[in-house]
Order: C-alpha cells, then structure tokens, then sequence
C-alpha cells in the first residue's frame, strides 16, 4: 500500500517539499494551474476548503489589503501580491503533502498536463489547413504520456471529434457513436500506419472507420468474456489525398465528371478508365512508404480494399460497389510493389463504374467530392499446400429475413458461412451454397434429406494461389492434399451409411475427399454461435440501428473485416392476399421467402423465359442480354414495371441467371426468381448478400418463384400469348424478341389492373388481375 506523503521529521518534510516544487518545476509553464487543480482537489474532497487556505494566506501576509467589512459585489478587490500568491503555493502544497500519497500527487499533476495537451491539440487539430504531419507528431506526443486515471470525458469530447474528422471520417452519424468509443490514443497506431505525405491533408475513409470502430466496441464490451480471441487483420491506410493527388499527376481529373454522363457512357467508357488508371503513376513519397510496407509484412499475401469517404455509411453503405483485389505477393519486392500499385490504381477506377455511380445517383450523392481512401490488409489464414485461405469466412446481420423456421427469430441475426475467403459469402456465386445460420437454432437446417444436404452445400473454394499468385476458384476435390487442415473436423462431416456423420475427434487427411461442408461441429459443439450473437448484439447496441459484419478466422482467432449499418426494408402495411381471385386473372402465386408488400397498377412486366434463357446460343449473347436488361431498366424508369426471369439474377454463373449488375435492375418494383423447385428443399441463397442488400436498401421486394411447388403457380400461357413490346420500344433488339418480352400489362391482361400483394406473417404473394368493370 502506497503511504500518505506526510513526512516524519521536519527534515524529510522539507524534502519531500523540494520534490514536489522540482516536479511541478518540469512543467513551469502550467505550475500555477497545478497549484489549482491541487487546491480544487483539497476543497472537493473536504480536506482543506478554499476560504480556509485564503484565510491562512491573509494571515501571513503582512502587506494584505483587502477590507472584507467593505467588501461589495460590485467593487472588485486588488489582486494578489507576488508575496500573497507565493504563500498560497505553499500552503497548498504543504497541505497536498499531508492529505494526498505521492502517487495521488502525480496523478494530479499529469490530469493538468494531459488536460493542457488536450486543449492545445484540439486547438491545433481545429485549423482547417493543418498538415497531416504536424497533427500526428501531437497525437504521439499526447500518446506518450503516461495513462494515469482518465480525464472527464467532456474535456476530451472535443478534441475527440476534432481528430476523428481529421483523420478518419467527417461523416455526422459516425462521429455520433465514433466519439464515446475511439480515443486519441488510438489514433497514435493508426497515424504510424497510414500511408501519405506528411504535408497532406485526408482521410482512411468509411471502410476503415467502420473496422476501427466495430473493433473498439468489441473490445470494450467482449474482452472480459473471450479474452484476445477478436481481432483485426494487420491494416495499413492509404489516405484520400493520395487519390487526389493521383489523378492530378496523371491529368486524370476530368474522370470526376464522368457521374454526370449517362448509365450507357459510364458503362461503355469504364474498360478504358481501368486500364488507364491501372497503369498510372504515383507520387513518389507515396511508392516508398508502399515499398517500406511491402518490407515488413514480407511475402504474405495482401488485399487491397477500396474505403471510398462514402462507404460503410449509416444512410448509403455501397455494399460490394467498389472492388477489392488479393495479391499473391510472391516474387522480387519491384515486382510485388509493381502489383500493388496496379491493384490500387484498379480499385480507384472502381469509384468511376456503373454502379457506384446509378447508387449515388439514386441518393443525391453526385456533387459530393467523393474521395476513395484504400485499406491494404494481410490476408487472414494459412498456408495450405500451394494455397493461402481462411479455415471458415462470411457475413453475418443481426437481423435475418430469412426465417424458414418458426424456431428462428429475425433479431437474433443471420450468418452466411463458407469455407476458405468469405468473397463466396457475399457474392451471387454460381452453382454453389454456403451455410445459411439462423442464430436462434444455428443446427437447424432448411434440408431434410442426405441428397438434398449434399446438393446444397459448398463444392468450391476460393483461395490465394501462391504458384500463380493470384486469387482463384478451387473445386473442393482438387483442395485436398496430405496435409492437415486447420479445423477440418469442425467444417466437414463424413457420408457414411447413408447419413452425414459430424467427426467427434480431429480428420486424417485421407478422409477429406469424402467430406462435405456442413459446419456441423462448429456449430454444435464450439462458441462459434455465442460469439457471433453477442458481437451482432453489441456492436448494433452502440450503433442504435441492425447492422452486418463481415468476418474471417485463420484456425485461432476471428478477424473483424468490416462493420455497417445494415439495410433495412422499410415497414410495409400488412395486407390481406385474396382468396377468392379466379384462376384465369391469377398471373403467379408463391408461398416462400415473403415479406410484406404491395405494389399496385403494374404497368410493364419485363419477363425472360426460363427455357428460352437455356437456348440462348452464346455466352456472349447472354451477356448482350444482360445488357438488354440494363437498357429496358432505363428505358421504363418512370413506370411501375417487374422483373421476373430464371433462376439467379446477377449471378456470376451465366447459365444460372442472367448475369445483371445492380444499375441495371435498380428500376424494377420487384424481382421475381423462377427456379423449378428440386428434392424438398428449395435455398434462399441471395439472403445476406450485397445483391440482395442492395435490393432492400432501394426497396425492391425480392420474390422467388417455385412453378413445379403445389403451393405455387405460373400462368405459363399469359406470358407465352402476350405481345412483345420490346420491338416497338427499341427497334435495334429484335434480335433478343425471342429472350426477353416486355409486356404492357393494360393491353395483354384479364382486368383492369395487375397488382402484387404480399404477405410475410402468412407466406403468401399473388400477382392478379382487378375484376374488369
């Protein structure tokens, strides 16, 4: 126990005094706020008040001339005398001495010296025009202070905000929850990895902040319970100035106009803009600090991450629409940094494609001077092989729409869970399905049988080749070798007997060919669905809104890749669907994957056969015919028009869907998925996806369609007899006639009117026809 400072002699009392005065003597400039704080400190805790040490003070100086008789509120008393103020000094300290131990003495002194820093930095940190350099030399200085007990939170508040808008984001709702968690000591690790000139002024941008800032929360509130188990991958922070001071060197500044270009110029001048800004130049201070980076992460494997000022926003989140691009990084360091410099020149192009544009278009975003910051992080996971990948990657959202059980609750979250990078979690993939997790029963699956288990389940695996040093797409059979993979026993399960066998100790390599992806063990017997359920929990309490994260582990510790605000699908009345509609005005029914909604007076369906999609001769043609389909969207932007077509839109697999990017669907009332329903078992795959998140954010009812179910239907005849409008529409695309029919809903139907009802808390959607008269 540390004892009270009150020496035993007077010889030891003068010396502890001397101490005291050299101590405060090493900050001279602030010894008369000291002098204060310690006086205030006495007086708070009842030891000495302030009118009894004045009232001494008055006593021992002779020379004291204040008549109190004669006092007045009005009239003010002369200041202290040099004499009168070096007695109060030293009454002071004499009695801090006696009432307070030395190590309260020094906490005292430095809450004045840190409280000093802090008005003198936020003061700095205020100037519009401070440099980059200048700020963070403060922030390491301040950092270097001993931590001692922390200050009010009101007086770092300011300088707070002050920072984060500095260097990371000046975005209002993120400094809203941003300033109660990050400190200014965490600011000091992040000025030594941010990669810019000293001179300059930016900032990481969105995706950064929301990493930094989901991270923060988690360790304030989970580190009790799951010690250093969350973590975030080793990041550096190319600022947004870097960007602009790319484009300026390269006299690519009139690109920033391309926003105000058509959808149709944008998307046919994009492959040139990639090129050019893939090849382009960077400033030199810049080339070095990447080249120092590539030193010391060594020959680990990178992604190079847009972080644009717009993403990861709590109004427009830009979910999947800039890209992000892994490097092998494997050969000679020129080389390594030749690619770097490539893949970040790409992901600044990425700001200029389609759909980040039609997405800002669509929220009064284009005057903004959007600025893209980039996020370089290590991949997480290991070597396997030839290979580098995660054990298990994904998204999770703390809200799920996709609750296929009366056991699954909406607010207990959703996790899209896959083997190797989590790019298969977030991307419409091609004949491929991860593992759905309703986190109220994460055993639970929507598939009742062996065959419909093993079709439904992941057969790919995407990877960081390092022969090839690129990124690539593996079959699950052609992973496998003679080594040991980390958490193989927890991923697969083994077919024997007819059944899915769940490993009850660690998998032989030679077992692996004959495993499937189901996370079984995963999710019965390790904390994986605690863990995941509490981070969804805390991080949207400190945000005060769902959210989504995005996640990955390397066999030991879960990595925190990036944290949003979630879309939300607006509430929508609930509706009573009519039962008593005659089946010749019924144009379609479903009883899967509802959410309420209702869209009324449909004037145009757009409709692609699902058998004519397979006769489509090319894959170029069926291409062409994703790009129809982008102009048909701009062509009935003002009309309430659906979507409806085969199987998976925007899939990456041409022959499961038509391969649509998100401005060229953005129109639509509603996109309808027709997929012929096989076994017993139909996936809700698009759930969690940017795809499909980008359809709720804009309001887009998503509705799959199961022709073959006996709970649903397809008024085949109606869309086969209907004219085809497309011709008259755009003379050019006769070609196409035979793909893609655009009906007028007023000439072809049975009624005066075609709506879309839907009903979530019963399962039901009907698309009719109003009676005629």
């Amino acid at each position: 126990m540390t004892s009270k400072a009150k020496p035993s002699t007077r010889k030891s009392r003068d010396a502890a005094y001397r101490s005291l005065r050299e101590k405060i003597g090493a900050y001279s400039h602030l010894e008369e706020k000291i002098i204060l704080q310690l006086m205030l400190t006495l007086h708070e805790k009842h030891l000495f008040s302030i009118d009894e040490i004045y009232a001494l003070a008055r006593k021992e100086a002779k020379d004291f001339k204040y008549d109190q008789e004669k006092g007045s509120p009005n009239v003010s008393p002369d200041q202290w005398s040099g004499n009168e103020r070096r007695i109060l000094r030293r009454l002071t300290l004499k009695s801090a001495l006696e009432h307070f131990t030395t190590d309260e003495i020094e906490v005292l002194i430095m809450s004045v010296v840190k409280r000093d820093y802090i008005f003198s930095l936020e003061n700095i940190a205020n100037l519009t025009d401070i440099s980059f350099g200048i700020l963070a030399d403060k922030v390491r200085e301040y950092s270097a202070i001993p931590l001692g007990t922390p200050l009010p939170k009101e007086d770092v508040m300011g300088l707070r905000v002050s920072l984060l808008r500095h260097f990371i984001s000046d975005q209002l709702e993120f400094l809203r929850v941003a300033k109660h968690h990050l400190t200014i000591r965490d600011m000091a690790p992040l000025v030594d990895t941010t990669i810019g000139s000293e001179t300059g002024h930016g900032r990481i941008g969105g995706k950064a902040a929301g990493m930094l800032l989901g991270y923060k929360i988690l360790t304030e509130t989970l580190t009790e319970k799951y010690g250093d188990l969350i973590r975030i991958p080793e990041s550096y922070y190319v600022r947004t100035d870097v960007f602009e001071d790319f484009l300026t060197l390269n006299g690519l500044m009139r690109y920033q106009h391309q926003k105000y270009k058509t959808g149709e110029e944008v998307r046919n001048e994009y492959p040139a803009i990639q090129e050019v800004f893939r090849n382009g130049q960077f400033p030199d201070y810049m080339v070095e600090q990447c080249r120092a980076m590539l030193k010391k992460v060594g020959k680990h494997p990178l992604i190079v991450r847009s972080s644009s000022l717009l993403e990861d926003n709590f109004k427009a989140a830009f979910s999947g629409k800039y890209l992000s691009v892994f490097l092998g990084n494997q050969g000679h360091l020129d080389r390594r940094l030749s690619q770097l410099l490539a893949a970040i020149g790409e992901v600044y192009a990425s700001g200029l494609a389609p759909d980040p544009i039609t997405y800002r278009q669509e929220r009064n975003l284009l005057d903004y001077d959007e600025k893209i910051g980039i996020l370089i992080q290590k991949v997480v996971g290991f070597r396997y092989r030839h290979y580098f990948l995660p054990a298990y990657a994904g998204v999770a959202l703390s809200r799920n729409d996709y609750t296929w059980s009366s056991r699954i609750r909406e607010e207990d979250g959703l996790v899209r869970l896959v083997m190797g990078l989590g790019t298969r979690a977030v991307d419409r993939v091609g004949d491929d399905y991860p593992r759905l997790v309703g986190l109220s029963a994460p055993t639970l699956r929507p598939e009742t049988t062996l065959a419909a288990q093993k079709k439904y389940t992941q057969n790919f695996v995407d990877v960081v080749n390092l022969k090839t040093n690129s990124y690539e797409v593996v079959p699950l059979k052609d992973l496998w070798g003679d080594e040991e993979l980390p958490l193989a026993e927890q991923m697969l399960s083994i077919e024997e007997d007819g059944y899915l066998q769940t490993p009850f100790a660690n998998l032989a390599p030679k077992s692996y060919p004959s495993g499937v992806i189901t996370f079984d063990r995963l999710l019965r017997h390790s904390p994986f669905p605690e863990v995941m359920r509490d981070i969804l929990r805390e991080v949207e309490a400190a945000y005060g809104c769902p959210i989504d994260i995005e996640f990955s582990h390397d066999g030991q510790h879960l990595y925190l890749l990036q944290t949003r605000p979630m879309a939300q699908r607006m509430p929508s009345e609930t509706v009573e669907v009519p039962s008593d509609v005659p089946q010749e005005r019924i144009l379609f029914s479903a009883k899967e994957h509802i959410h309420n909604g209702r869209i009324d007076n449909i004037e145009y369906l757009v409709y692609c056969d699902p058998v004519a999609y397979t006769q489509v001769a090319t894959p170029e043609m069926r291409y062409q015919l994703a790009r129809l389909v982008g102009r048909v969207n701009n062509r009935l932007a003002d009309k309430n028009f659906i979507l409806m077509g085969p199987g998976r839109w925007g899939s990456s697999n041409i022959n499961l869907g038509i391969p649509v990017q998100y401005s060229e669907i953005n129109n639509t009332r509603a996109l309808i998925e027709i997929a012929h329903k096989e076994g017993d078992y139909t996936p809700g795959v698009s759930f969690g996806t940017h795809f499909f998140l980008d359809l709720v954010e804009k309001g887009i009812h998503y509705l799959p369609l199961y022709p073959d179910d006996s709970e649903g239907s397809l008024n085949k005849s109606f869309f086969a007899d209907s004219p085809n409008e497309l011709t008259a529409m755009m003379p050019d695309c006769g070609d196409f006639s035979g793909y893609l029919k655009i009906i007028d809903t007023r000439i072809a139907g049975p009624g005066t009117a075609l709506n879309l009802w839907m009903n979530g808390k019963t399962q039901q959607a009907l698309a009719f026809y109003e009676h005629q008269g």
